[in-house]
């Protein structure tokens, strides 16, 4: 009798154990940024750095920028962001909208903004790439401070920033 207890309270507990740990999964997961990267390019100042992934960026950069006008266009900050969407086959008919928000040095507090609707079709991982440069950046000077935010259906659903923020 106890052997027939004990073996039955063995197979109960087998069939427990696949249960518990399916329910225990999520399967709501969040967007999430995983990568902030950030370059300053000055195209008049000399690279000190002996790094030669810092001197790859730079001439990567300012590749195909024959004149000095053409090399200050491109002076300024950039920015590549890269970021994940686990639930982004349930939403592949929604809009999403990346929203880089910043101030610069010469405005204060005012806060500049770009909103980029992605062109491809957002997967699972994604990359954005944004820079201030040219007119903007040689008027308005360097960028202080700045937040990244992927908005869906009018609800920010990741975000990051700098510091400063």
């Amino acid at each position: 009798m106890i052997l027939k207890t004990t073996y039955l309270h063995f197979k109960c507990l087998i069939l427990m154990i696949p249960a518990l740990l399916t329910s225990c999964q999520s399967t709501d997961k969040k967007a999430s940024i995983i990568n902030s990267k950030y370059f300053f390019l000055d195209a008049e100042e000399q690279m000190a750095s002996e790094d030669p992934m810092v001197r790859f960026e730079k001439k990567h950069l300012l590749h195909g920028a024959i004149s000095q006008e053409e090399k200050n266009q491109r002076s300024g900050h950039y920015y590549v962001f890269d970021w994940i969407d686990p639930n982004w086959s349930h939403f592949k008919n929604s809009s999403t909208l990346v929203r880089f928000e910043y101030r610069q040095k010469k405005t204060g507090s005012k806060i500049h903004r770009k909103d980029f609707y992605p062109q491809s079709q957002i997967t699972y991982r994604n990359k954005t790439k944004i820079k201030i440069t040219g007119k903007d950046y040689q008027v308005n000077g360097k960028v202080t401070a700045w937040r990244f935010s992927i908005i869906r259906e009018g609800t920010i659903i990741t975000s990051d920033q700098s510091y400063l923020w």
